[in-house]
Formats: C-alpha cells, sequence, structure tokens
C-alpha cells in the first residue's frame, strides 16, 4: 500500500487514502482469498479487464461506494458475455481490483495499466488511443439509489470516444466513477502493459518500511527507483483546482537554493528545477512528509507545508504503452500550457 501509494505521483497519500485503501483489501478479504497470478499463468486464448477509477482523486466529491466497482465489472462482463480470466488495476495502489477479483473469483494479475499514476483514461490504454478501429466496452458506475443520483454507463467505441463518455460521467457524478474495461487479450496486456507492476509496487514498500522514518525514508524511495531526492522544502505556491472533471494547476516548492515547479493534471505531469526541466510524465515524480517519509497527496500540501519531492525515469519502473502514446498529451499540454511529449522524444 506505502509503495503503491508513491507511485499514485501525488494523487494519493497516507492521511488521506491509507484508511480508504485499507477497507477495500479487508472488504475484499471478506469476499475470500485473492489469487495474485503473473500474466503467463493465464491462458492465452481469454481476456482480461481493467479495474480502475475515472475522475479527479483530489479535490473531487464523488458518490461513489466500493461496491460500485464490483458491479462495474460484472456490467462489463454482462455485456461481453463470457468470463475474464483475470483483472488487472488501472494503475497502481489498484485495491479496487482485489474487490473485483475476490468478488468474482478471478485472479488478480501481476499487471496495471500503468506502473504510475495517469490522470486520463487514454493514458492507461495501453497504447488504443492510437487505434480508432479497435473498439471496447467500458462501464461507469456511481451514485446512490435513494438520493436519485444513481447512475450506470456503458460505452462501446474505440478509447478516445468512450474515454469522452467515461468521463462526463465522472464530471456529473461529483467528480468520479467506478470503472471498468476491456476486453483485453492477454497477448495484448503481456505486449504493451506494465508487466510486473504490483510486484514492484510491494518490493518499493518494503524498501520505505525498512528505512528509518523521515529523510532516510524518503532516500530509500529515490534509491530503490533509481531516482533522485529533487528538492525537501516548503510549498510556496498550490494553485490546483477543480474542474471539468480533473485537478489542474501548479505547486511550487523551495528550500531557499532550489525551486522545483511541478505541473499538475490530478497527478505530477511535470518537474522544471530552476528553470529547466527536471523530469516529465510519465517520468515517476512523488511527494513525501519528510518528517515520516510516508506519501503525501498533492491536496495536502497548502502554502506553507513542508514536503520532499522524488522523481525518477521512466525505464525504472513498469509502464504500459499508452503512457507513450503521443496522442494522449496533447490534452495535458493545453491545459497546462507547457510541452511534455518534445522532452519524451528527445529523450528517447
Amino acid at each position: 500500500m506505502i509503495g503503491g501509494l508513491l507511485l499514485s505521483a501525488g494523487g494519493s497519500g497516507v492521511t488521506r487514502s491509507l484508511e480508504r485503501h485499507d477497507v477495500a483489501a479487508e472488504v475484499a478479504l471478506g469476499y475470500g482469498d485473492v489469487e495474485f497470478v503473473s500474466v503467463d499463468e493465464l491462458p492465452s486464448d481469454g481476456y482480461l479487464l481493467v479495474s480502475t477509477s475515472v475522475g479527479a482523486p483530489g479535490f473531487a466529491k464523488p458518490e461513489l461506494v466500493l461496491r460500485d466497482h464490483v458491479d462495474a465489472a460484472r456490467a462489463l462482463i454482462d455485456k461481453l458475455d463470457r468470463k475474464p480470466v483475470g483483472v488487472i488495476c488501472g494503475h497502481v495502489p489498484g485495491f479496487n481490483g482485489w474487490l473485483v477479483a475476490a468478488a468474482l473469483d478471478i485472479p488478480y494479475v501481476d499487471a496495471a495499466a500503468n506502473g504510475r499514476g495517469h490522470p486520463t483514461v487514454k493514458m492507461g490504454g495501453m497504447g488504443l488511443a492510437s487505434r480508432p478501429t479497435s473498439s471496447i466496452v467500458q462501464v461507469a458506475q456511481a451514485g446512490f439509489a435513494e438520493t436519485g443520483s444513481k447512475i450506470s454507463i456503458v460505452a462501446e467505441g474505440n478509447l478516445v470516444k468512450t474515454s469522452q463518455v467515461m468521463r462526463h460521467a465522472a464530471i456529473i457524478s461529483g467528480g468520479l466513477v467506478a470503472a471498468a474495461r476491456g476486453p483485453y487479450d492477454v497477448g495484448f496486456v503481456a505486449e504493451n502493459g506494465a508487466l510486473g507492476a504490483i510486484s514492484f509496487q510491494i518490493d518499493l514498500g518494503r524498501a520505505m518500511l525498512d528505512a528509518t522514518p523521515g529523510a532516510d525514508r524518503v532516500a530509500a524511495a529515490a534509491n530503490f527507483m533509481g531516482g533522485e531526492v529533487l528538492v525537501s522544502g516548503t510549498v510556496t505556491e498550490n494553485s490546483v483546482a477543480y474542474g471539468n472533471g480533473f485537478d489542474v494547476g501548479r505547486i511550487v516548492v523551495s528550500d531557499g537554493t532550489r525551486e522545483v515547479v511541478l505541473g499538475v493534471y490530478n497527478e505530477f505531469m511535470t518537474a522544471d528545477l530552476n528553470g529547466r526541466r527536471a523530469a516529465t510524465f510519465p517520468d515517476m515524480m512523488g511527494s513525501l512528509d519528510p518528517q515520516t517519509g510516508d506519501p503525501i497527496a498533492i491536496a495536502q500540501l497548502p502554502i506553507g507545508s513542508s514536503v520532499a519531492i522524488v522523481t525518477a525515469h521512466h525505464k525504472r519502473f513498469p509502464l504500459g504503452k499508452g503512457a507513450i502514446d503521443p496522442v494522449v498529451f496533447i490534452e495535458v499540454e493545453e491545459a497546462l500550457g507547457v510541452e511534455l511529449f518534445s522532452y519524451i522524444r528527445d529523450a528517447a
């Protein structure tokens, strides 16, 4: 859980999310055991579904319960009319995947659409955003029947079109919906997904928890990912606000000598150190409490708070092909007013 919260890239933190994920895990285990398998243990003629959430993690006020993740998966399976051979998460931590695996008695697979947090469905599409003739099914589930806000949507078509439907569903549902999508052939995930993402987050978490709380834990996280502690200082600006389904803005962190400007689109997208680009999505950018070494969310970083920012190159952790698909960067670049893909292309 600790490793996954850090890899959520600012979207989640211990203060806001630890209890929620812990409850999800306990509820999942109440359904039954969670069988954990690698992709190569699955039948090649089967399909996988993705269990995730769509929306803004920090500032939204969704009407959502854990059961919605299971109901979304069941609605997807009903539409496809055949049972999947396993479930993967959209990105870590992925405890909604535990729920679906246990409730539906299918394996939880050591893979994800991405091994770090991403803001859009297209970024988690494992490359399908560039394949407009490929069709998938996406399901959104949220709301409460007793208040009249219950909504269930099934959308079929290419990834880009159906993702627009999912985003609108999130907007009208308080900012977040439980989601399921598929079918993804086992071979497709093996070629295009973030294989080993769950094992990686577990090992990262162990490395962090083995270190002394505080600066040692921050350093342990950076070292495990082959990255660095970019800055440990004070938040001097946090303009992140919710709008149109996303948390958008920037955070500035300074230690008096080094100033880091972080572009936010749900998660950290860019990090500029003293005016020069130091990291760009899908590179890892994570926020940690310098006093404890625990992950801390963007929404919990008001001006004057202390934070350590760690970064790592995207080749140092599991990543799906959707995170480097050229077409997925356009909307984020327009929202933030900065370039992203050119930095990834030039560094390739």
